[in-house]
């Protein structure tokens, strides 16, 4: 076959406001660096969630719904990103430890992913779900990352007095 001729419709361009994508036109996009420490700066008081059943949840709910449970309408807004991930965006660093403290959340009966908005680009982020565990049967003067940590995952944070740990899960 010869080189094909396309002819793009002007009148579907002004009536969609969009051309006819055609498989010449499907070349990768590069995308360049640039000097992103505004983005970051704005969303440094964001934390960016994910179903872990995306199919079976509805996440414009969620964002209804967690505010109010947090007690927090008005002080947070949210965005879903598509694809199970959605993102809140918060006023206070406070607010932000109040919620963090609440880990792990579920809704619907389904458990989300919930941590801090960093510059990652890959698929599957964020992919750490923080726990909060009781250990039972372990001397306190024995609670140590050596002795624990290593076996759980990584530790947040150690609560001695309330005989818990806060491990990040993958």
């Amino acid at each position: 076959m010869g080189p094909s001729n396309h002819v793009r419709s002007a009148h579907m361009e002004d009536t969609k406001g969009k051309g006819i994508i055609y498989e010449d036109d499907d070349e990768p996009i590069m995308l360049e660096e640039q000097d992103d420490s505004h983005t970051i700066r704005k969303f440094r008081m964001s934390l960016i969630g994910k179903f872990l059943n995306p199919k079976n949840q509805n996440v414009e709910k969620l964002l209804q719904f967690m505010p109010t449970q947090w007690k927090m309408e008005d002080r947070i807004t949210a965005n879903d990103l598509g694809n199970g991930k959605f993102l809140f965006n918060f006023s206070s660093e406070d607010d932000i430890q109040e919620v963090l403290r609440q880990v792990p959340f579920h809704y619907n009966f389904c458990m989300f992913g919930l941590v801090r908005w960093e510059p990652i680009v890959h698929d599957d982020y964020p992919w750490i779900i923080p726990f909060w565990v009781e250990i039972t049967g372990i001397p306190l003067h024995l609670w140590t990352v050596k002795n624990i940590g290593g076996r759980l995952g990584h530790i947040d944070t150690m609560e001695l007095s309330a005989g818990r740990l806060l491990i990040d899960v993958d």
